[in-house]
């Protein structure tokens, strides 16, 4: 009796094991063969690409707060967005800090990124810097800006696999001024102010697209009127030197007073521990005068620094010229020789 029951017992788990148990639905030999039929059929189509591996792939981390503005009326964010390349062997990248024209008013930070990520993809590290602009700030908070972004980054660079043992930057138009200035003032300490202060904001190599380099000539050769203009109070430049006027501040035009006028100058730092420069400039420029190129050249020159002038034939302001293979492999090519080797 006891075994029957026991027989019984073991029926009914066997029963609700299987019950419980998931369905597999069973493949009879002709879908095997449907299946396998497939399978080949696709691999007979299938085309087999072999990929040499020429660019790395770069991520892009972005609004990263390198700096805090914060007054008695206002607060701001300062930050950096850096396109990262992942390089073979996870070697550290070397740095080009880049800054956007802005007309001294407006950051786009959304600008120039055809050209950033063909640098990017080269194997460097490129991190815009957004600064303070006018009216709300007046030189030289621009610099300062820089400077402080380029000592986060040395402070952080082991966070993001960055070398930076020399740290190349460019800019275009009053980026080209803010990357000009930054390099000619190497050692400027009255331009070092915030954070990191125990890292060093040098740089080893500048590019300049088209940047003005002498505020009060930024028209120069362009006609009467247009240098004219260049003497109102409302001019960029003016407002970047003297703000605008309100309360106890008179404002004034970019000759209003050349002294401090020419404080803001990038040309006016130059010295012969200055880094390698490599200038463009389109002779087509009617916003920048080429003379600003020029000048800067020949007071690089004057002071022993290696700098080399190039004039982009018919090219305009932020013209499509610049975004061409041409230009950026002559940019790529200069920052490797100056920054890893």
């Amino acid at each position: 009796m006891k075994n029957k029951v026991l027989k019984n017992l073991m029926a009914l788990g066997v029963c609700a094991a299987l019950a419980s148990a998931p369905i597999v639905a069973y493949a009879a030999p002709a879908a095997l063969d449907a299946a396998g039929e497939a399978v080949a059929q696709a691999n007979a189509d299938a085309v087999t690409i072999s990929i040499n591996k020429t660019v790395p792939r770069v991520d892009y981390v972005s609004n990263i707060v390198y700096k805090q503005i914060n007054s008695a009326s206002s607060h701001q964010s300062l930050v950096l967005n850096m396109l990262l390349p992942k390089l073979e062997n996870n070697a550290s990248a070397p740095v080009v800090m880049f800054v956007k024209g802005s007309g001294f008013t407006a950051m786009n930070l959304d600008g120039f990124m055809q050209q950033r990520l063909y640098l990017a993809q080269k194997g460097f590290a490129v991190i815009e810097v957004e600064t303070r602009v006018v009216p709300q700030a007046t030189f030289p908070s621009q610099v300062i800006d820089v400077k402080a972004a380029i000592r986060y980054v040395r402070a952080h660079a082991k966070e993001f696999n960055l070398n930076v043992n020399k740290i190349g930057i460019w800019g275009d138009s009053s980026g080209g001024w803010a990357a000009t200035l930054t390099a000619t003032s190497n050692g400027v300490k009255e331009f070092e102010e915030g954070d990191n202060l125990n890292y060093s904001s040098n740089i080893a190599a500048c590019v300049d697209f088209y940047g003005p380099t002498d505020l009060q000539t930024i028209g120069k050769g362009q006609g009467e009127d247009v240098e004219a203009s260049h003497d109102s109070a409302s001019t960029t430049e003016a407002m970047l030197v003297n703000g605008t006027a309100f309360g106890t501040n008179p404002g004034g035009s970019i000759n209003s007073d050349p002294a401090k006028a020419q404080k803001a100058n990038p040309i006016t730092y130059i010295d012969k521990k200055d880094p390698a420069f490599l200038i463009f400039h389109g002779t087509n420029d009617n916003l920048v005068s080429v003379y600003e190129s020029q000048i800067l050249y020949e007071n690089l020159k004057k002071a022993g620094v290696p700098a080399q002038l190039v004039y982009v034939q018919d090219g305009t302001h932020g013209g499509a010229e610049f975004y061409q293979p041409e230009i950026m492999d002559m940019v790529a090519n200069f920052f490797t020789e100056k920054l890893t080797k």
